[in-house]
């Protein structure tokens, strides 16, 4: 389901909801926001088991501590603002406050890692290009970062064996393998921008992926930060 919404459209609603989250403090909102960010990774096609599971247990670790910090040592101030939840806990306000800070962390955590393993990052650059009128230069400065990182290392690779043919000493922290990468790197960037321009890359060009504002994007974009400043209402009572 999260893969079909619009990454530009996934942006807002994701980042109003963080802002909304931030404006309320029940533990049971936080629980229940990290379990549909975690439904959301585990229907995704983008997310892989492996990265989630690398990505999820600093998030529970932190979550883990920051309830422990909340739960042995709460300040007068954080057992004040729990008159409410310490009648319904018995009296367990620390216990309460340890709650409400460690799924804090772990509400926030989630809902950043279920929109980073779930968004495309082309589809992202060409949605923000479409729908949030991004100029066309900076999209594709950013694609070209993007894909330059892993064209970076090889070129670094193939300079100091090239330097290493030579017979010549590498170093740990040499700087001739980085002046000859970056001079190659500096003649490829001129090499791609004179095809590009010779391709008609600018900014009247048309683009093969074409990305829309559909319903269940405008519902996902004010609903997912609405839900979340209702339930925070609710539990305010």
């Amino acid at each position: 389901m999260i893969d079909s919404i619009n990454p530009t459209a996934k942006t807002v609603g994701m980042l109003i909801g963080s802002i909304a989250l931030g404006f309320t403090f029940h533990w049971q909102l936080n629980v229940l926001l990290s379990l549909v960010c975690l439904l959301f990774l585990m229907t995704s096609k983008r997310a892989k088991l492996s990265t989630m599971v690398r990505v999820l247990i600093p998030i529970a670790f932190i979550s883990v501590s920051y309830f422990m910090t909340g739960w042995l040592f709460s300040s007068e101030q954080a057992l004040f603002s729990l008159t409410n939840e310490t009648i319904v806990a018995g009296g367990r306000a620390e216990l309460i406050n340890g709650l409400n800070l460690g799924t804090r962390i772990l509400a926030f955590g989630m809902i950043g890692i279920s929109y980073s393993l779930t968004t495309d990052s082309y589809d992202l650059i060409v949605s923000f290009i479409q729908q949030a009128k991004m100029p066309m230069k900076v999209g594709y400065a950013i694609l070209t970062a993007f894909n330059l990182t892993s064209l970076i290392q090889t070129e670094y690779e193939h300079s100091k064996l090239a330097i290493q043919v030579r017979n010549l000493p590498v170093k740990g922290f040499d700087t001739k393998p980085l002046f000859t990468m970056m001079v190659r790197m500096v003649r490829w960037s001129e090499r791609l921008s004179l095809s590009m321009e010779a391709k008609g890359f600018s900014e009247e060009r048309t683009m093969h992926r074409q990305l829309k504002i559909k319903r269940r994007d405008i519902a996902f974009a004010a609903g997912f930060p609405l839900v979340i400043l209702g339930l925070g209402m609710i539990l305010a009572r």
